[in-house]
């Protein structure tokens, strides 16, 4: 076997790397060995205190005892009691250097399985993560994976070591085990959620929420894409500082899986520069400020409009593709998206890469406003069939997901139900507003008003959580046409999570479409997702004396899944964490999906597609309709865009 050092070739990718920092928006880009970010840190930064680490311990306890939505079910699901283990945890401060103590932390909300509900590491560690000079994917069933080199660096050039490269043995175990091994220590809420996270925390790991490495290097035996015999390379582990700025997601509605959503972060500095550059190009051309209504070919007098035909505005969110479309290099090749049964059938295909499109007030609006755009896109150019892809995605804004089902289904939707754990600190929490809703503003108290009679009626009831409301009103999930009048499918993985989550099942339990999963389920994630510090900011408005919550020191941060969320429809009342959603349809990945961009998995899904009729608008009878409660909406018929005024009728 042909032993090499990596390490020279992973020198000259970080070079290359270094070289890109302010085009990526990293100015302050720092790069060390695992050594030396751990030295640097232990001289930069005082340890922590003996009350530092009491108020984070006594912090938990709190979340987690007192607010946290799964608790009874986490308990008996898992055979688990972190609060008893935060408590014995206390005991032991003293004796616990700053890694320890983190790394201690780290594996009590581990055991939660829950990644809406976690410790984050303080500063120096937040903004850093630890990575090797590539990434992987697995095709084949458990017991049989095929572990596929899909990127390197640029500037990682080597003979055999590059895509295509079959990974067989990882530290001297196979690299099945390997995985598994690091599968057993993460939050997934299932088997395939854990697998998928342990896979990925191989070759990249963020320090928000793990400690860095004990390893400098690893050894990695594989065999190379062109024939011949098995090599081993050592590739080092590497530590990149970029301060990475904390997302902000509004509190009453977001839902994100924010470590998978980091290590996302991380795959497009490493590996996805062109996505970063492509989508400061789409910011400028398109800013946030832009109200001007969009059409089929985008903003109207754009001398760059026609890009629209082609690209979303918001290329981090959506990407997408039709048959006959531009073929774009590193995506979904559109010759895929046809049915040889049914040559003469159009496809489309829409990733959601994510339902958070960014912070600001306007977000989720502006999220539903595109993906119509590109919906009424996909009618005009592939009316007989869609493809939803969101796998990967770490969710977002939980009213984003539930508004746009509408536009896929003359079905009226029902936004998810939300619960509340019950416990002496929220039955408090209620009866104080309860007492004083003359004297507090509905802002104030907006986020538990429509759970506070149920609290209240729960000293006697005996109930774990609080009975469902919506966080997405009725009206806001039905205010909308459907635009497309094609069939549907959705695809799935065991990394759709927190929001994804709860779109997919709204999907299903509407039956809107079939969905497709290469894993059996999506991760599990059936919260709405606060962190510490919003909390904190909540409670302090209903009474800052009553409910005091200290900073947390040092910048650490910890989330929290604070309302447990219930399907709808056909599943009414049943629980979406841990479960997920569970496909009607299972796909096996191959390696033809690997290395060619899904193009088995998209054959599959223009297969299930082309079964079904294309639906079509025939206008049998026209009616001019001249009052207030009719409504204008636009409609596909014979080919084009129509204007029709419409009103519900007895």
């Amino acid at each position: 076997m042909v032993f090499e050092d990596g390490s020279e070739q992973a020198r000259k990718a970080l070079d290359k790397f270094f070289g890109q920092k302010d085009e990526l928006g990293c100015p302050d880009l720092k790069i060390q060995t695992v050594e030396e970010f751990k030295d640097a840190a232990k001289n930069k930064f005082e340890p922590l205190t003996l009350e530092e680490k009491e108020t984070l311990v006594d912090q938990a306890v709190l979340l987690i005892d007192q607010f946290y939505a799964h608790l009874p079910f986490k308990r008996a699901r898992h055979a688990i009691d972190p609060v008893q283990s935060l408590r014995l945890l206390r005991g032991q401060l003293d004796r616990l250097n700053d890694l320890s103590f983190h790394g201690k932390m780290i594996r009590i909300f581990m055991r939660l399985r829950d990644a809406h509900t976690y410790y984050g590491l303080p500063d120096p560690y937040r903004g850093a993560f630890a990575f090797l000079p590539f990434r992987m994917e697995c095709y084949g069933e458990p017991g049989q994976r095929h572990f596929l080199v899909t990127d390197v660096m640029k500037g990682f050039e080597h003979e055999w070591f590059r895509e295509g490269a079959e990974i067989t043995l990882w530290q001297g175990t196979s690299i099945e085990s390997a995985v598994e091994l690091l599968a057993d220590n993460e939050a997934g809420g299932n088997p395939a959620a854990r697998f998928v996270r342990g896979m990925r925390r191989l070759t990249r790991r963020s320090f928000a929420f793990t400690v860095p490495p004990d390893e400098r290097y690893t050894v990695i035996e594989y065999l190379p894409k062109a024939a011949g015999e098995q090599r081993s390379i050592i590739l080092p582990w590497y530590v990149a500082a970029p301060n990475f700025p904390d997302k902000q997601f509004k509190s009453h509605g977001s839902s994100m899986n924010e470590s998978m959503a980091g290590l996302k972060q991380v795959g497009e500095m490493l590996f996805g520069q062109d996505t970063i550059r492509k989508k400061m190009k789409m910011q400028q051309l398109y800013p946030i400020a832009v109200t001007t209504p969009v059409g089929l070919d985008g903003i109207p007098g754009s001398k760059e409009s026609v890009e629209l035909n082609q690209e979303s505005m918001y290329p981090h969110v959506f990407e997408f593709h039709y048959t006959d479309g531009p073929y774009k290099p590193g995506t979904v090749n559109p010759g895929d998206l046809h049915d040889a049964t049914n040559p003469d059938k159009k496809f489309g295909y829409i990733k959601i890469k994510t339902f958070e499109l960014d912070s600001t007030e306007t977000a989720s609006d502006r999220f539903v406003e595109e993906f119509k755009r590109i919906l009424k896109l996909m009618q005009q150019r592939a009316p007989d069939g869609l493809i939803l892809d969101v796998r990967s995605n770490p969710g977002g804004a939980i009213d984003a997901g539930e508004r746009i089902l509408q536009m896929m289904t003359p079905v009226d939707i029902a936004p998810a139900k939300f619960h509340f754990i019950i416990s002496r600190q929220t039955q408090q929490i209620a009866s104080l507003i309860e007492k004083s809703k003359d004297k507090v503003s509905a802002d104030q108290t907006r986020e538990w008003s429509d759970w506070v009679q149920d609290l209240l009626a729960s000293v006697t009831s005996g109930d774990f959580v609080t009975a469902g409301n919506p966080l997405t009103t009725s009206e806001q999930a039905n205010d909308e046409e459907q635009y497309y009048q094609g069939p549907v499918t959705l695809v799935i993985d065991a990394s759709s999570y927190s929001a994804t989550d709860i779109f997919a099942a709204g999907f299903q339990d509407h039956n809107i479409g079939p969905v497709i999963g290469v894993d059996q389920n999506t991760g599990g994630g059936g919260a709405n997702q606060w962190k510490y510090e919003e909390l904190r900011t909540i409670l302090a408005k209903i009474s800052p004396t009553l409910f005091h919550m200290p900073e947390l020191p040092r910048n650490a941060q910890m989330g929290l899944a604070i309302r447990r969320s219930s399907r709808v429809g056909k599943k009414t009342g049943r629980f979406l964490e841990d479960e997920g959603v569970v496909c009607d349809l299972k796909h096996t990945v191959t390696k033809k999906d690997i290395l060619f961009h899904n193009q088995d998995l998209i054959l599959l899904a223009c297969g299930q597609l082309g079964k079904e009729p294309t639906r079509s608008l025939e206008i049998l009878e026209a009616t001019l309709i001249q009052d207030d409660q009719a409504k204008t909406t636009e409609v596909p018929y014979d080919g084009v865009l129509i204007s029709v005024k419409t009103r519900n009728v007895n």
